[in-house]
């Protein structure tokens, strides 16, 4: 598994949100959604999240500014955060933890999640947005090359992950 860094160059005036389906609500997270999102979370990336985590990561970070959740009539289905680093990457906005479960992947809650996260960095005066993501989440990547980002190379390793990537995204489904 290889991190990949994408960077989206802006504007990010110019990002417009990306339609959601019908019964879909995007919103601000509230204390009230961390066990939620600690599910989604949990599912979407195979790993142990529970609401001390969430609180952690999310809720009590002082970088973050507003988490993100989609939810449909049964609770949340998606999840994103707007993560703000100055010293890490100034004038950009860091798209945090994009999740989303299972039952709701091909609705575009994530590029819905993410876009509503370019415009708060807009919001805040960002001029750019950058996201990592892994080298297996195709669907992920996809996503957002369709929303402008482009692929920026940190070392050999990202370059040759990146390399071999590419032609799974555009092969012909079978």
């Amino acid at each position: 598994m290889t991190q990949l860094f994408m960077t989206h160059p802006g504007p990010l005036s110019a990002v417009v949100q990306a339609p959601l389906a019908d019964g879909l609500v995007l919103r601000a997270a509230t204390e009230a959604d961390e066990a939620a999102i600690a599910a989604v979370l949990a599912e979407s990336f195979e790993e142990e999240w529970d609401t001390a985590r969430v609180r952690a990561e999310f809720s009590d970070a002082s970088d973050v500014p507003v988490t993100w959740v989609v939810e449909d009539e049964q609770g949340v289905l998606g999840v994103a955060s707007e993560r703000i680093m100055p010293d890490t990457y100034p004038d950009a906005g860091y798209v945090h933890y994009v999740g989303v479960l299972n039952r709701a992947r091909g609705r575009r809650v994530g590029a819905a999640l993410t876009v509503r996260c370019m415009q708060g960095f807009g919001d805040r005066g960002l001029s750019t947005t950058v996201l990592e993501t892994d080298d297996f989440r195709a669907p992920a990547v996809v996503t957002y090359l369709r929303l402008g980002f482009v692929p920026t190379y940190r070392s050999d390793e990202e370059r040759s992950a990146w390399s071999a990537l590419f032609p799974t995204l555009f092969a012909p489904k079978r």
